[in-house]
């Protein structure tokens, strides 16, 4: 797993103590694992909203700053930022959006199978339009898109991995009564108002009606794997989906191996796996070998002591 180190600037002894602590939790749920260091050494800084200029003035400002500001403010003009007191989850969506930004990603993605006339139109699908823009060149992810509904506007910036809408939409979206246009380029900036939410979560909500089975470029024969955690908010403590998502980090396994040892239903497994494809999560390749059932039988062993362990930190048992 690689490593990233992470600096302090200007933030309470509390609380750096508070964040070294939720990193020794996050570790191994993150796609790598965080060391502290010095600024100066360092890949990444958590600065104090009110040290923000040191960093700036100093050889520090070409580095990707988390601004921690009191959860009483505003939130800042910053790409990445955690109101204080944050929480583990919190600190988990902030540092693997970061790591996005950092990483150029090379692994092959979907070599099974090359996009074909049976994926839907871009132009035409909401979906379809999210996963192009997520998974479209840098210059173009860095980029502010924009869908109209009934229910007002929604914004999606993919490099910071964000999506904005005010509170209208979002309750819609959560009932699932809502129909978004297609994506578009937004020139603009984002209106006072609106929140920011984990794009996961919007893959989430608007990928409910595709749970019918597969997106249509994916192969149902490959290996499936998650290039990390999604937001967990979405997952709603779900034990199946947290149970794939503890499979899916560790090594790629196949469908059949992935509902029996997650005990996912059919229709949920389809959500998911959508979900993290359209929001740029999913990794898939090729079948190399099919598992015998007795494999799968040490698999479900081996990952039920994790499963345990993963509920007593959430607290779900």
């Amino acid at each position: 797993m690689r490593t990233q180190r992470l600096g302090f600037v200007g933030l309470e002894e509390d609380t750096v103590s508070a964040c070294l602590s939720m990193l020794k939790i996050i570790d191994g749920r993150s796609s790598v694992h965080w060391d502290q260091s010095i600024p100066d050494d360092a890949d990444v800084l958590m600065v104090a909203c009110d040290k923000q200029e040191q960093t700036r003035r100093s050889d520090l400002s070409d580095k990707p700053c988390i601004v921690v500001y009191p959860n009483t403010y505003d939130r800042p003009a910053s790409t990445f930022s955690l109101p204080h007191p944050f929480r583990v989850m919190q600190l988990l969506d902030v540092l693997d959006d970061v790591v996005r930004t950092l990483t150029t990603d090379t692994t092959p993605r979907h070599t099974s199978a090359t996009v074909t006339s049976t994926t839907p139109d871009s132009t035409t699908d909401f979906c379809a339009s999210l996963h192009h823009v997520i998974n479209a060149k840098d210059g173009q992810r860095s980029e502010l898109y924009c869908s109209h509904s009934d229910e007002g506007l929604l914004l999606v910036k993919p490099a910071s991995h964000r999506f904005y809408a005010r509170p209208a939409l979002l309750h819609a979206l959560n009932a699932g009564t809502v129909t978004l246009s297609p994506l578009r380029p937004f020139s603009e900036s984002v209106p006072e108002g609106m929140a920011a939410r984990p794009l996961f979560e919007l893959a989430w909500m608007t990928g409910a009606k595709h749970s019918d089975g597969l997106l249509p470029w994916l192969d149902p024969d490959s290996q499936f794997q998650l290039s990390r955690w999604p937001s967990a908010a979405a997952l709603n403590k779900s034990r199946p989906l947290l149970s794939l998502c503890a499979l899916m980090t560790r090594r790629a396994l196949g469908r059949a191996q992935l509902q029996i040892l997650s005990k996912c239903d059919e229709a949920t497994f389809n959500h998911f796996l959508n979900a993290c494809e359209i929001s740029g999560l999913l990794v898939s390749e090729r079948r190399r070998s099919t598992a015998q059932p007795t494999a799968v039988a040490m698999e479900s062993q081996r990952f039920g002591g994790l499963i345990r362990g993963l509920r007593t930190r959430l607290g779900l048992s």
